[in-house]
């Protein structure tokens, strides 16, 4: 089941992984659209009990040249009606267990590649919670066979569905751990309390490995255009400019307490800002309106104008540094005030 990423409302459709011989990597065909409401597939006899949509369960079976129908109650079983649920869950979930979604992968042909480190620390946040990543590389093989023979589509729609349960205040550090962006630093708390570290350098750090995921060819697999952003980057893009650490606790006054008592001494870095007419220039916008503007619209105009001058998509390198090093610095002032 796939589900569109940032239109609204959301469009579902029905795809199949597949091992691409030619292209020596897994791939996703589109076999049909189900809309806004894939619960108009589903017909309800009496008030125990739902069956699909004939026609529907045709269609499927004639593009896959198999019986596919326990696979598309599975698939269409977050759209049955709850009450129907709670009465058929006992029953529906007898037979549905693991052994049958491995042997149907096995069916695929497999690469010989292991599970990429980004999806790795991706499972391992959403199982454990934790952004220390150092048993990442340890986790249970039965969790990584999850992973294993899928398309890159497959993959972020699996995650998809998985962070949906993550609540708003773990976002930040979801992406933290799934980036590993602890490696940029050499605090030692930067494994468990990223919350104490300095917000510019998490930003600026998270932007180099956002790059680098988006140019990585043999994690994206199918992926033939790499001019523009996926609609899963953009996603995740969002969520970690517009979402906070979690409250300071206990374990942050105590870090920070650690460095005062450790601090050494040490010439200040040479200040490498931007002029304001500089910045009124890479934003388009006047003096005035930078001034007046908020942290939420610099962060809007930033990415904005991020996407035209992103060497992705055909802007200058040094531009795109430029625009960053404003937006800090104008980030930065509002601190100041």
């Amino acid at each position: 089941m796939h589900r569109t990423v940032l239109s609204s409302p959301i469009q579902y459709s029905l795809r199949l992984s597949f091992w691409d011989m030619e292209k020596r990597c897994f791939s996703t065909s589109k076999l049909l659209d189900l809309g806004t409401n894939p619960e108009d597939f589903l017909h309800y006899p009496n008030d125990t009990c739902f069956h699909l949509d004939t026609d529907l369960v045709y269609r499927i079976e004639k593009l896959c040249g198999r019986d596919v129908e326990p696979e598309l109650e599975q698939l269409l079983w977050p759209f049955v009606d709850p009450s129907v649920q709670r009465k058929m869950e006992h029953f529906f979930s007898r037979g549905t267990g693991l052994a049958h979604g491995k042997l149907e992968r096995k069916l695929l042909s497999f690469d010989g590649q292991s599970v990429h480190s980004f999806d790795k620390r991706r499972l391992h946040y959403l199982r454990f919670g934790s952004t220390d990543q150092g048993r990442v590389f340890r986790m249970p093989p039965r969790l990584e066979a999850k992973l294993l023979n899928r398309s890159r589509d497959e993959l972020e729609q699996y995650f998809l569905e998985e962070e949906a349960r993550l609540r708003e205040h773990e976002l930040k550090s979801y992406l933290y751990a799934a980036l590993n962006l602890q490696k940029h630093f050499t605090e030692s708390f930067a494994r468990s309390i990223p919350q104490a570290l300095p917000a510019e350098a998490i930003d600026e750090a998270f932007l180099t490995e956002f790059c680098l995921l988006n140019e990585d060819r043999k994690f994206w697999q199918e992926r033939a255009n790499f001019s523009n952003l996926p609609d899963y980057l953009i996603r995740y893009l969002i969520l970690f400019f517009d979402s906070n650490f979690p409250r300071r606790n206990k374990n942050f006054e105590q870090a920070t307490d650690f460095q005062g008592q450790h601090r050494q001494f040490r010439w200040p870095d040479r200040k490498n800002t931007v002029s304001k007419d500089e910045m009124a220039t890479l934003f388009g916008e006047s003096k005035e309106t930078l001034q007046k503007a908020d942290k939420k619209e610099i962060t809007r105009l930033y990415r904005q104008k991020a996407k035209s001058l992103h060497p992705d998509t055909g802007g200058e390198h040094e531009d795109f540094v430029k625009l960053t090093r404003a937006y800090e610095d104008l980030l930065r002032s509002r601190r100041d005030t």
